[in-house]
């Protein structure tokens, strides 16, 4: 392994402690994990570590679910929460909810149909469309999903899902489901390198760029709908993190993926904490952080990204 890469991964893993320890120990009320009485502990295990495990976890799938779709499509700022995917598992899991109400399975089952939904709207544009149009379409899919939910009063409640709303329960689905998905992404990342041919290359190889794809894409659906009925919908890491990870190490699959599990694990982590941190007792969501980080980011990138190339960035 390359000097840079240690030092990266290193820095990333002392982050990840650093974060930990301090989002376990502050908040509204700090103290020291050393000497804690009931109180304390229970704002610990039942508050505050359920919600650092969501973080990490759902900060991860969506990092790794992004790096799949920039790839598996061809484009450089494809993300799950842009494309329509959460939009569309958001709208699906609240149909869910509304069906059967106590049935959290069902929700999760609704939530896939609708991210896959999503997806098979956008692969039945893709052909027809240039990268940044095809951006435009999945823009134009979280704004109709989102629109249609918005219509029912009740959704209101739907909206108030977010990692400061996280149980146990739903922490222990994130962590089962999330990583079930992040151990199929490892097993199949060494074949996303094939995506960097085109599709006639890979033809001769005898591998089906079709199929390749779609495997790509199933995992990436499975992994941002999983952490949007666990913790709402949350945008940018998949953009930001990937990005990152091209930058420090390199365009190969089998470093990017490692690198968005800890990096995106940790950038939501942050986020969350730092939300919860800087205006006590209230708090800023991570998602909004994400945006307030992620807008200036994805203008950077869009900037850097010559005209006509959509493949620069995810090859």
């Amino acid at each position: 392994m390359k000097k840079r890469n240690i030092i990266t991964y290193v820095t990333l893993v002392t982050l990840i402690f650093i974060t930990f320890w301090v989002a376990l120990t502050n908040g509204a009320s700090h103290f020291s994990i050393f000497k804690m009485n009931a109180t304390q502990l229970n704002t610990i295990f039942n508050i505050r570590l359920p919600r650092i495990i969501a973080a990490f976890i759902a900060g991860a799938a969506l990092s790794v679910s992004g790096a799949f779709f920039q790839g598996a499509l061809r484009n450089p700022i494809a993300d799950p929460g842009f494309m329509g995917i959460s939009a569309g598992a958001s709208l699906f899991q609240f149909i869910g909810a509304l069906i059967l109400p106590s049935f959290l399975t069902g929700q999760f089952l609704m939530a896939f149909i609708g991210g896959f939904l999503a997806l098979f709207i956008l692969i039945h544009f893709q052909p027809r469309m240039n990268p940044y149009r095809l951006i435009l379409i999945g823009v134009a899919l979280n704004a109709t999903f989102t629109g249609i939910q918005e219509v029912f009063p009740v959704s209101q409640g739907r909206s108030n899902i977010s990692l400061s709303t996280i149980t146990w329960t739903s922490t222990f689905w994130l962590v089962i489901l999330g990583l079930i998905g992040l151990m199929a992404a490892i097993i199949i990342t060494p074949w996303c390198n094939y995506l960097k041919v085109n599709d006639a290359q890979l033809g001769s190889l005898g591998i089906s760029a079709s199929r390749l794809r779609s495997g790509l894409l199933a995992v990436a659906v499975f992994l941002a709908t999983t952490v949007t009925v666990s913790a709402g919908v949350i945008l940018f890491i998949g953009i930001i993190i990937p990005h990152i990870g091209r930058w420090l190490l390199d365009h190969d699959y089998r470093h990017l993926i490692p690198f968005s599990i800890l990096a995106g694990g940790w950038m939501l982590l942050f986020a969350d904490t730092l939300g919860r941190l800087i205006i006590q007792p209230s708090e800023i969501p991570a998602a909004t952080i994400l945006i307030i980080i992620g807008g200036p980011f994805l203008i950077f990138i869009l900037s850097k990204q010559p005209q006509g190339d959509s493949t620069n960035a995810t090859s």
